[in-house]
């Protein structure tokens, strides 16, 4: 009796995931696993990526997460890589390992959206910290990644909820 009541609480639960989400979260699986992704949104959206170019190699680069809705989760996909990092909170996210020498390609995509779908927002700053060194801020202090949908935007389908960014890297 009492594994069909964990059952049935089991089954409920499973019911009760909202779609939405998980549609967000296959958006990473996307790109991870679809070659043509990064053309086909820089189609569909009329995206044009920013690109920043870092001289002296990847040692200290970092993406700094300076506002993020509270709940919300976001997503950094690296597409020469194949690698994901996901940030649930501000913070740092350390690029070794997850860039290469050359062109790198980055897609920022909101993947938890936690209360209400129609606000989200969430910034990415570009540094390279190396110790005994000043921090290097690229693309002059502004966000190289970021996303703000305040609700007032009318909604023409859930790809406008997505808060997809494109961001490529040129490292020397």
């Amino acid at each position: 009796m009492s594994y069909i009541k964990y059952l049935f609480i089991v089954i409920i639960v499973i019911l009760s995931v909202n779609k939405t989400s998980f549609a967000l979260g296959r958006i990473v699986d996307y790109f991870l696993n679809n070659q043509n992704a990064w053309n086909t949104t820089k189609r569909i959206t009329d995206i044009t990526p920013a690109t920043i170019v870092v001289e002296d190699g990847l040692e200290g680069l970092e993406f700094e997460l300076t506002d993020l809705t509270s709940g919300d989760e976001v997503a950094l996909v690296f597409l020469e890589t194949k690698k994901v990092e996901k940030m649930k909170r501000e913070g740092f996210c350390n690029l070794k390992g997850k860039l290469i020498r050359g062109k790198n390609r980055i897609v920022s995509v909101i993947t938890r959206n936690h209360g209400n779908r129609k606000k989200f927002h969430y910034k990415f700053t570009l540094q390279k910290n190396v110790s005994n060194a000043p921090v290097i801020i690229y693309n002059d202090g502004d966000a190289v990644l970021e996303c703000e949908y305040d609700g007032t935007l009318p909604v023409e389908d859930d790809s406008n909820l997505s808060g997809i960014n494109l961001l490529e890297i040129d490292v020397r």
